[in-house]
């Protein structure tokens, strides 16, 4: 079972991510935590009593803070797929997680660097015909030119770096305070 679960400071801060064995002794062993959502159809269940395991948890005394806030995504192949749509940047069509690749629209062999405004999602077919061209010389058009896409709110670093774009869990949705700005 690889449920995890969110969670907040008694302020209602999301402060981390944890795996559902800690997030069933902070509620249910030590009395430290709350449970505030759980998942419907994942019990534990033991001689004595069945557990739904928790999706949300509210620590009872804890004030601590999340030791780093970003106002930005970071930049990693899921984010970027997620940032352009799940299409490639040039000739539009749909492509999937596991089979598209990264195009540098300034060619690594000409300076360009592996960031977000560098980067875009490319079929195969046009990342070949690109090859190591500049943008101009490859006959192709960027559909829309790469941007660092960015939080409307700052946000807790650790969170924000393992869930990037997507809230892992519909039921986090009403405890993640920011929302990711995916247009230019």
């Amino acid at each position: 079972m690889s449920s995890e679960t969110l969670m907040l400071n008694k302020y209602g801060i999301p402060i981390e991510i944890v795996d559902w064995k800690r997030a069933m002794t902070l509620c249910y062993f030590l009395d430290s935590a709350y449970p505030l959502v759980e998942y419907e159809d994942k019990i534990i269940h033991t001689p004595n009593k069945n557990y739904l395991i928790p999706s949300v948890i509210q620590l009872i005394n804890s004030e601590s803070q999340p030791q780093k806030y970003v106002k930005h995504l970071p930049f990693n192949r899921k984010n970027v797929y997620l940032r352009d749509g799940a299409r490639c940047m040039y000739c539009g069509k749909s492509v999937s997680l596991s089979n598209f690749t990264f195009d540098h629209v300034i060619p690594q062999s000409l300076g360009g660097k592996t960031n977000w405004l560098n980067v875009v999602v490319s079929c195969m077919k046009c990342n070949s015909k690109k090859g190591c061209k500049p943008l101009g010389k490859s006959n192709l058009r960027l559909i829309r030119e790469p941007y660092k896409p960015k939080l409307d709110k700052a946000a807790p670093a650790s969170i924000v770096n393992k869930i990037g774009i997507d809230i892992a869990e519909e039921s986090w949705e009403d405890y993640i305070y920011w929302n990711v700005i995916l247009i230019n």
